[in-house]
């Protein structure tokens, strides 16, 4: 019957079969052949011919930034010039730039510089986005540092355009830029911009160029940086300015801090500092010289802290007076850290004629320059004393741990301890038996101080626990950084500050910690931090090119970290210092 049906049909059997076969093996051998004509999305030739699709262009862009492939800058390049200049493949150009490269860490912004330059040389002031794109490669032009880009970032920043126009912001970046180069003609540019009348640019203009000559550390900028301190609310840039020049600007400074210096003399007549801000420039250059590591100013500081105090200035709208030029002076032998102030400190910290409120900043600095214990008695007085100013009570115990180191003299704050446990557990029983809610509020209040209390003399008694096991052995201050409960309300935290204390002290002798402060540096817990800056231009060895590396890569590691700023910026200063001392 089949072979009679297969031979009505006029096939045989045979070629039915090979016609099933086939009808399975087409759609097959079909879909082989397509997938072995797509190419390797990983490939960067799969992506370049198709930035030339109107359809596909964007999606290539996004791969070509995905593989970050250096010989696709050119394609790139064509391409942003073809499509108008367009942002998104001017970003990519610049991210594939930056990337470095396997072997050696070689960046690739040459091949980027034409496109770049011409971001920066033909922005339009008047449209946002070529604001915006001349502003990032102003950026990747800093990063280059190719000599190339210095004329047209010169142009860009002192590009003549509205007080107010958006167009700053380009010359904001190039100013920037500026300050990578090594350049005569880049810093008198900068000082041009810093040296112009507030009246005529944007304020930030004159504190991205008091940046900028802050990379360079050209002492030909000191007169217009120091006057510069003076023209508005930019004295944190201009410091970091001056610090970056270093001992060249010491004599300065101490001009500056006596009221000698001619020029801001003038200035001061004319802004009528004498009811405005007239302890302005005491303040300012005690804060500097202190930056400075100035051995030398110390005479002068001390001689400032036994003059009359002075209001730094009065706040322009409340007319709220500024902090005392005391507090500066006590800041810059602090870091200054030399133990032969202590005396002077301690003598001023006691004087009863001091201001209450800048007494405690004494007390904790003069812990800090101590040599001996022979103030614990006193400060010991203040703890026990409930007659004493609460903050003059806290900062004496805290400053009883950092200078106490026997046995003998952890004894009273063992005993401190225990007197408030026991209040805490009376406290306690008289918010179980309270009769009425102010009663139970009133006890509250008693476990809240009493533990507070408590607290505050356990973390002393760990600062001195760490005095008495390290003894005087640099290598196991430096270890207590390395400890694992470092943070607030743990043991660690005040061990891990009079660990940074003793080294400070030590000087030269803490060398051997060295490694593991640079370690440590980029801590976020601000009291390690602080304690870092002060320890390590005291015992680090000058000049110390280590130092000023770790610090340079700390800060371009927290950069983008806005909660750490403050931190960051403290971190600048002391990478300041090391940038220049011993060259």
């Amino acid at each position: 019957m089949l072979a009679l049906a297969s031979s009505r049909r006029g096939r045989s059997p045979l070629e039915g079969c090979r016609r099933q076969i086939c009808a399975f093996l087409v759609p097959f051998l079909a879909a082989i052949l397509l997938a072995s004509c797509e190419k390797d999305p990983h490939d960067p030739e799969t992506w370049v011919p198709k930035l030339n699709d109107v359809a596909d262009w964007r999606e290539a862009v996004r791969n070509l930034e995905r593989l970050k492939e250096p010989g696709t800058i050119k394609p790139l390049s064509a391409a942003w010039k073809k499509r108008n200049r367009d942002s998104q493949i001017l970003r990519t150009i610049i991210a594939i730039a930056g990337n470095p490269s396997e072997k050696g860490g070689k960046t690739h912004y040459d091949l980027a510089l034409p496109v770049l330059l011409e971001a920066v040389e033909r922005f339009d002031p008047t449209d946002g986005r070529s604001i915006d794109d001349a502003v990032v490669a102003c950026e990747a032009l800093g990063k280059a540092r190719d000599s190339q880009a210095v004329p047209v970032l010169l142009g860009a920043a002192q590009k003549a355009v509205p007080r107010l126009s958006q167009a700053n912001n380009v010359r904001i970046a190039a100013i920037r830029a500026l300050g990578k180069f090594r350049d005569p003609k880049v810093v008198d540019a900068l000082i041009k911009v810093l040296g112009a009348n507030p009246k005529d640019q944007v304020l930030k203009l004159h504190a991205a160029a008091a940046l900028a000559l802050a990379e360079t550390g050209d002492p030909k900028a000191l007169p217009t940086l120091t006057q510069a301190m003076f023209i508005g609310a930019i004295f944190k840039q201009v410091r970091a300015g001056v610090t970056r020049i270093g001992k060249q600007a010491t004599p300065a400074m101490i001009a500056l801090f006596q009221e000698k210096d001619p020029a801001i003399q003038e200035l001061a007549k004319t802004k009528n500092y004498e009811k405005v801000a007239p302890g302005i420039q005491i303040y300012n250059g005690a804060l500097i010289l202190g930056d400075l590591r100035a051995k030398e100013a110390v005479p002068a500081l001390i001689a400032g802290l036994k003059a009359p105090p002075r209001v730094s200035f009065y706040d322009e709208r409340s007319g709220a007076p500024g902090p005392s030029t005391h507090m500066a002076i006590l800041e810059a032998l602090q870091a200054i850290g030399d133990p032969g102030a202590g005396p002077a400190v301690w003598a001023y910290a006691t004087d009863p004629r001091t201001d209450d409120f800048v007494r405690p900043r004494a007390i904790d600095v003069y812990s800090w320059l101590a040599q001996d214990g022979s103030a614990l008695p006193h400060l010991l007085k203040n703890v026990r004393s409930d007659q004493e100013e609460e903050q003059i009570r806290f900062v004496s115990v805290i400053a009883y741990g950092r200078i106490a180191r026997l046995a003998e003299d952890l004894k009273p704050i063992e005993e401190l301890i225990k007197s408030y446990e026991t209040k805490i557990t009376a406290a306690e029983k008289k918010v179980k038996t309270a009769a009425s809610p102010s009663d139970k509020e009133a006890a509250s209040e008693e476990v809240d101080m009493a533990t507070t209390w408590r607290n505050i003399l356990t973390e002393t008694r760990h600062r001195i626990e760490i005095a008495i096991q390290c003894k005087s052995d640099a290598t196991c201050f430096g270890n207590t950084l390395s400890a694992r409960d470092i943070a607030i309300g743990r043991p660690g935290l005040p061990k891990a500050e009079r660990a940074l204390l003793e080294l400070y002290r030590m000087g030269e002798k803490g060398r051997p910690a060295l490694d593991i402060l640079l370690k440590s540096a980029e801590s976020s817990e601000r009291i390690v931090r602080e304690g870092i800056h002060l320890a390590l231009p005291r015992i680090a060895p000058i000049p110390c090119k280590p130092c000023a590396e770790r610090l340079e890569e700390v800060m371009k590691k927290q950069e983008s970290q806005t909660t750490l700023d403050a931190l960051n910026y403290a971190t600048r200063l002391v990478y300041n210092y090391f940038a220049w001392a011993g060259t």
